[in-house]
């Protein structure tokens, strides 16, 4: 408790770069909670396939988000020590560690945006549409060397966990409102068969897009906070 009431809040709130790895955040729950919640859904409605057929086509795209995240974080380590100027972890400069940011929440962002623009023009078969799901959650997962390493640059250890809350507590509401507003869309556009996934889809890239900007202008790994 007394940390939280220590906690410099107006600073975090006054940060360019919190309010790039909220944004985001934001973007990436946005796209990632319709994926996990509606996916099944779409193959049935889409493509006709029963419950169990649609579980099991909902199964790859989650193991593409683990090898995605597993390495983005080797790859980002890798990355970070080839550009360092010397060879420990001090030798590496802020320059460096904010590209090796933008370049990993670029890909989980914009990657997605992409594959969800390329799915909203509904492929006729449904593998086509198993891999480009795929390649949108293995893709967001590059975000683990994004903004989420990035709260543990931005601030000392005292304050990185409850940085990370204050950047994941949007996110979280806003993933869950996405939610809703995909259902809300597919029930309005029930009766035009195919439009209302085709909406879902490019909504869903535009967030994206919206939100690997945000994070490219505001962010810098400069610490702020110790």
């Amino acid at each position: 408790q007394l940390l939280v009431q220590s906690a410099p809040w107006s600073d975090f709130l006054r940060s360019r770069g919190v309010w790039g790895m909220m944004l985001a955040h934001g973007a990436k729950n946005f796209e990632l909670y319709n994926l996990l919640a509606w996916t099944p859904t779409f193959f049935n409605q889409q493509y006709g396939l029963n419950t169990k057929e649609s579980a099991l086509f909902s199964i790859g795209p989650s193991i593409c988000g683990m090898i995605g995240g597993l390495t983005a974080g080797n790859l980002a380590d890798f990355m970070l020590v080839k550009l360092s100027s010397g060879d420990g972890n001090n030798d590496i400069t802020t320059e460096t560690r904010t590209n090796v940011r933008k370049i990993f929440q670029s890909v989980a962002l914009f990657g997605p945006a992409t594959c969800l623009f390329l799915l909203s023009s509904l492929p006729e078969k449904a593998t086509t549409a198993q891999i480009l799901l795929g390649g949108a959650v293995g893709l967001q997962a590059m975000d683990a060397a994004g903004f989420g390493a990035a709260t543990q640059e931005k601030a000392g250890e005292r304050w990185a966990g409850l940085l990370y809350s204050l950047t994941s507590l949007p996110g979280v509401m806003i993933g869950s409102i996405s939610v809703s507003v995909t259902g809300q869309i597919l029930d309005m556009m029930s009766s035009e068969e195919g439009s209302g996934w085709t909406t879902v889809f490019q909504l869903n890239s535009m967030v994206c897009v919206v939100g690997a900007f945000c994070f490219l202008f505001l962010y810098d790994s400069k610490k702020e906070f110790d």
